[in-house]
């Protein structure tokens, strides 16, 4: 199945680049991108040789094609390229980037995803930063979720054929990414020599789940000649389902214990304010459908026209456990054994006054975009081509969410010291992994002591559309020093309109009320009431077993079809209203259009006997923005308000590469980027607050508003590396990147006038700046000289070093300003990959392991709002081996995260863990037929 023929000259030629994308009947990947505005690759050598008949493999040829991809680029670029017709390296697409020099990734829920709650948040960052572009062949996409991103987790990976990282993009590509452009590359009929008919279906195996998923996938290409030119055509087609399980502890913050509380404690003796657990389970559908075709008229004129459409759904059951009312002052049992830790804070121990509430918040996303496109491209001279591109990209983002809250509490206004129903936690943290109980542990599962407080609803209905037009044009100036000369030019116009509702009601024992203004010793509505609102929990084994193995109760709601169902029963049978329209308020609408042209030239020349190549240009981008919304004024009235936003961006680039010899070459870049603000961000939504209630800091009454007068943020980019080839498949590279940036959004408190009057306004601005610096070293080879069975033998190595610092200056609520230092988020200082590969005959097999270092993650979240939250040192280590069965049927079998890495978190030092994760091992099982 993946023996094909080939030839291997001395040095690479574009023969051999296109010989190892096509020659593979089962069509193992492409050489180039199918892009209508993707950046042309480089000249490539022109040495002549003898030839040799090798045989190319799915891995080899997947790395062979990845590496002449960054070889002969004019930029600098790393890929990652399907070895197979549906078979990317990793089973998910965000997972398959890790393996990229510079590329981290956020794990969350089982798989390389961002966290529900921030959907905003990419989960992908190149060099530290998350603003990158997101390309589908060649042209932008994003999601309606609010941000620039696309929803990568959302793409099936078997509809790609390989996924390009541009670090320096240069003028020629679209601009919108201060950390570089990720491109997923779709498939085309002309990419394959003839038909080909592909199925692949994969059993998958969730182990704290304990539940199974899968995928199915096809895929048919062909092309003919007719009699008006050459036509082929191309459908491709995925279903997948996955389930996950993710357990999780959470210690909250540790606070200082006076002295003498606790027996023989050191000075700086510091105690947790409570234990709590998550409990989260769930699954996800992925549905992807490719539909291309290509007609060439002849040989300078071709038509090329494509369609995708990518389906989402992701539904979440989050339930949690946690102790409530505890304040800033610790309560550690009097009597009780404590450890501690060299730096005071406490490692076991026991804290009394907990009282308990379990809270479920589950979410059901819907999410689907399409992106259709029209391409025509044709060489009017032998000298000049010319393409015109079309694109209507159109996204829907849809999410339910509910809540529903138990607790110990009897009345409003009990806290832990008063109320009933306390508990006395026993906890551990100094083993493999932590534990924490309680010791009255029937009273957690006493249904007659709980009470029903709490009910919430929240939608979301975004939907976003976005049309472009292209046109550029090509010459070929050989034999002149600029040998090739480019210009083109985009039009969009992208409409968002995003739609976002909360409403949570408070339930006392004889009504519901949603401005939860009851007075303290309101009686609470009594569990027993309704039988129907609790299930056992935790689930099965959690965290392995020895954390509250007594059991608890959570909250359940009623059956129905789908979680808005279910929740519009629970809301009926408490006699509370859920909230079911849209206000004025919930609403954003957005219109943005930009035009940006570009102009480039490519060079060639030599230096001293050296042959020297690269290209420089400038885009220049105007964007033009309409936000529309609301003014709510203090006396109850309101008005529609717009806001105009209109910026230019000149941005230039400049690459340039050295070759000393055939294997060795020097590049340098330089370019400037820019990343549009989010969306979300860009909200003209207002809300004056009445102008008597005035700040006694200030003078001054208060407002809120989004900022749609937020600047881009910009970069200047600059890269330096060292490349050496020494075969079709080994390479070892070197690089250094620099980033300087400005303009980093954050949240502030400014005073704008409005109606006349000064306000303290929260608002989001343009506030920071900052510097991301390091290096990469990639290695990789096949050792073809080992003897026999050992000449399959391969191996992939790469290492990041990151260093970021950024400088940002927000305000108080008394105007003055606050300057902050600090790094990245999400960016790890440190990072590797090694991977070992295996291909002779029949058999290749591959073993990953991917790890990268601590690195602040947020100041947001967890019960930890306003501090250092850092994530630390994490790895993991999947596996696969495939074997051919015949030459058109494989077996694959795969494992992903089978060390069970436990993902923790901590406030400030490693020694005040804050969450530990576990989540699932994934094994798989594939059969994929190709004719």
């Amino acid at each position: 199945m993946k023996r094909a023929k080939v030839h291997r000259m001395a040095a690479p030629s574009v023969a051999v680049v296109a010989l190892m994308a096509f020659s593979n009947p089962a069509w193992a990947q492409q050489s180039t991108a199918q892009t209508a505005e993707n950046p042309p690759q480089g000249k490539p050598s022109t040495d002549t040789g003898e030839l040799e008949e090798i045989i190319v493999t799915g891995a080899r040829a997947a790395l062979g094609s990845a590496q002449a991809i960054k070889r002969n680029a004019d930029q600098i670029v790393d890929s990652v390229q399907a070895e197979d017709i549906g078979k990317l390296p990793d089973a998910n697409t965000i997972e398959a980037l890790q393996r990229i020099t510079g590329v981290q990734i956020q794990r969350r829920y089982g798989e390389g995803a961002t966290d529900f709650d921030h959907r905003t948040q990419p989960a992908v960052t190149v060099r530290g930063l998350t603003q990158t572009l997101n390309l589908m062949d060649g042209r932008a996409v994003f999601s309606a979720a609010g941000s620039r991103s696309f929803d990568l987790e959302g793409i099936p990976p078997e509809l790609l054929a390989g996924i390009d990282v541009y670090k320096n993009p240069p003028a020629s590509m679209i601009e919108g990414g201060v950390g570089g452009a990720i491109n997923l590359r779709t498939r085309l009929p002309f990419d394959a020599p003839d038909q080909i008919v592909s199925a692949t279906v994969k059993g998958n195996y969730y182990d704290r789940a304990d539940k199974f998923g899968g995928s199915a996938s096809a895929l048919y290409s062909d092309r003919e000649q007719t009699g008006v030119g050459e036509m082929g055509f191309l459908l491709n087609a995925v279903y997948g389902k996955s389930d996950y399980r993710q357990d999780a502890i959470l210690v909250g913050q540790q606070a200082a214990v006076p002295a003498g509380v606790i027996a023989n404690a050191p000075s700086n003796a510091k105690v947790p304010l409570g234990l709590q657990i998550y409990d989260d389970n769930g699954d996800r559908e992925r549905i992807g459908v490719a539909g291309a075709y290509q007609w060439r008229i002849n040989s300078d004129l071709m038509v090329t026209s494509q369609v995708q459409y990518t389906k989402y759904k992701f539904d979440r059951t989050g339930a949690y456990y946690y102790p409530i009312d505890n304040s800033s002052t610790p309560a550690p049992t009097p009597g009780a054994a404590f450890t501690f830790g060299s730096d005071g804070y406490a490692t076991s121990g026991s804290i009394s006054n907990q009282i308990f509430e379990a809270g479920r918040f589950d979410q059901a996303l819907d999410t689907d975009s399409t992106n259709a496109t029209f391409n025509v491209s044709w060489a009017t001279t032998s000298h000049l081509t010319m393409k015109f591109d079309a694109q209507y990209m159109k996204s829907r983002y849809d999410a339910d969410r509910n809540g529903l809250v138990l607790s110990l509490h009897q009345k409003t206004g009990e806290t832990g010291f008063t109320g009933p129903n306390q508990s006395i936690i026993d906890f551990d943290l100094r083993g493999d992994t932590p534990v924490w109980n309680v010791r009255n542990p029937a009273l957690l599962t006493n249904v007659s002591n709980y009470t029903v407080p709490f009910i919430a609803d929240s939608l979301t209905r975004n939907d976003a559309d976005q049309t472009a037009l292209a046109y550029d044009v090509d010459y070929d100036n050989s034999g002149s020093f600029f040998n090739r000369l480019r210009a083109g030019a985009r039009y969009t116009d992208s409409n968002i309109t995003l739609r976002g509702t909360w409403n949570g009601v408070c339930l006392y024992r004889n009504a519901a009320d949603p401005s939860c203004s009851a007075p303290d010793g309101t009686p609470l509505p009594p569990l027993s009431q309704y039988p129907q609102l609790f299930k056992s929990g935790p689930s099965a084994n959690f965290f392995d077993g020895r954390t509250l193995p007594g059991g608890v109760l959570y909250p359940e709601f009623l059956p129905g079809s789908g979680l808005w169902n279910s929740l519009g029963s629970t809301y009926a049978l408490l006699g509370a209203q859920r909230k079911l329209s849209f206000s004025p308020a919930d609403i954003t609408t957005l219109n943005e259009k930009t035009v940006a042209g570009y102009v480039t030239a490519d060079y060639e020349t030599e230096l001293i006997g050296m042959p020297v190549d690269g290209n420089v240009g400038v885009r220049l981008a105007q964007t033009k923005l309409t936000s529309t919304g609301t003014q709510f004024n203090a006396n109850g009235t309101t008005q529609q308000i717009a806001t105009d936003k209109s910026y230019l961006s000149p941005l230039p680039s400049f690459n340039i590469r050295f070759r000393p010899t055939d294997e060795f070459q020097i590049r340098g870049a330089y370019s400037k980027a820019i990343t549009r603000p989010n969306f979300d961000q860009l909200s003209t939504n207002l809300t004056l607050n009445a102008a008597n209630q005035i700040n006694p800091l200030t003078g001054r009454p208060s407002a809120s508003q989004g900022n749609p007068n937020l600047d881009p943020i910009k970069s200047d980019n600059y890269d330096l590396t060292a490349e050496w080839y020494f075969s079709s498949t080994g390479s070892l590279t070197a690089g250094l990147f620099y980033k300087e940036t400005n303009g980093f959004i954050f949240g502030d408190n400014v005073v704008r006038t409005y109606d006349g009057r000064a306000y303290d306004t929260a608002t989001s601005a343009n506030a920071g700046g900052g510097s991301i610096k390091g290096f990469e070293v990639a290695y990789q080879q096949f050792f073809d000289f080992l003897p026999g069975l050992f000449s399959g033998l391969g191996f992939q190595a790469n290492y990041t070093y990151a260093y970021s610092a950024v400088d940002f200056t927000t305000h108080d609520a008394s105007g003055n300003p606050i300057t902050t230092l600090r790094p990245l988020e999400k960016l790890s200082r440190h990072s590797y990959n090694l991977v070992g590969l295996y291909e002779k005959g029949p058999v290749s097999a591959r073993l990953a392991w991917n790890w990268r270092g601590p690195y602040f993650d947020t100041t947001t979240g967890s019960g930890a709002n306003g501090t250092m939250q850092y994530q630390k040192a994490y790895s993991t280590l999947d596996a696969s081996v495939s074997v051919d069965l015949s030459r058109h049927v494989a077996v694959t079998v795969d494992a992903v995260n089978l060390t069970n890495s436990m993902s923790v978190t901590y406030i400030d030092t490693p020694g005040q863990p804050l969450q530990y994760t576990l989540n699932d091992r994934r094994f798989g099982i594939s059969v994929r037929a190709t004719y």
